[in-house]
């Protein structure tokens, strides 16, 4: 019998038109197994199962599918335990992630995971801080849970080139919701916040 989280996945596929085969659907489930069992040892999450990583993570992971699409440099930071961004590269093979994270531990298991998913050909990991990638290196950034909405944002434009995106996990009502173009998502729970960084203007 189907394992009740792969029906969430197809449903979340679904719903965002976003493509997955089993393959990738094996992989997220994989991935969220790992998850847990870290889990036990060291705080990465406040999910408790491999159900609850997919009913209350998963979704901002589709929703930032929708939103990256083709080739594109994309820098996560304050990664933790590799949620939303993990999740992403393995809906989104043809993207290019770098990870960022500052803590031990959490890095520990984020090396863990993308040797283990086969992923490092495109997945990479820098320790640090934001303070410590180069400025206009990417093409999108993303980070959750990590600053406020307002902080992140003046971050984000630090770390993408000039056309390039910053993209905010936050909820509806933020004050940053009228920054750029939103999305609400999760029954109304979750907003997604897309701001194009402008290209300095010639003359």
């Amino acid at each position: 019998m189907p394992r009740t989280e792969e029906a969430e996945l197809r449903a979340l596929a679904t719903f965002w038109n976003i493509p997955l085969d089993g393959r990738q659907s094996a992989a997220l489930l994989g991935y969220a197994d790992l998850l847990i069992h870290w889990n036990r040892r060291i705080n990465l999450t406040g999910a408790r199962s491999t159900a609850a990583i997919v009913s209350e993570h998963y979704p901002d992971a589709f929703a930032l599918a929708k939103h990256v699409g083709g080739p594109a440099r994309l820098v996560d930071v304050g990664s933790g335990g590799g949620l939303p961004a993990i999740p992403l590269a393995l809906l989104r093979p043809e993207l290019t992630i770098r990870l960022c994270e500052p803590i031990a531990k959490k890095v520990a298991f984020l090396r863990t995971a993308i040797r283990d998913l086969g992923i490092s050909a495109r997945v990479s990991l820098a320790v640090g801080r934001a303070e410590d990638l180069p400025a206009e290196a990417f093409e999108v950034a993303v980070s959750r849970a990590t600053f406020e909405p307002e902080a992140w944002l003046a971050v984000g434009r630090r770390l993408v080139q000039p056309g390039g995106r910053v993209l905010i996990l936050t909820v509806p009502g933020s004050a940053v919701a009228s920054a750029g173009t939103g999305e609400v998502y999760a029954h109304g729970r979750r907003l997604l916040v897309e701001v194009q960084v402008e290209r300095e203007r010639a003359g």
